[in-house]
């Protein structure tokens, strides 16, 4: 994922164009998706609610995109 423009495009589920892919265009969605099928996802702790106290209008966008990187695990 691409966290530097991460919450630039958090409106949609796939996020806006991914900046660090070089020689290819793809979505930040796209891109989490291939890095989860190369290396897997390696989730510590529960991302819960309180991380996004200051943000809370991102949490559920946030809820969405983890369930579908969850899903590939």
């Amino acid at each position: 994922m691409d966290f530097n423009q991460a919450f630039h495009a958090y409106d949609t589920i796939d996020g806006a164009n991914c900046q660090t892919v070089f020689g290819e265009t793809m979505t930040q969605r796209e891109a989490a998706e291939e890095a989860v099928r190369i290396i897997g996802l390696n989730q510590r702790e529960e991302a819960g609610k309180e991380l996004f106290a200051k943000m809370p209008q991102y949490y559920e966008m946030f809820a969405k995109r983890l369930a579908i990187l969850q899903r590939l695990h």
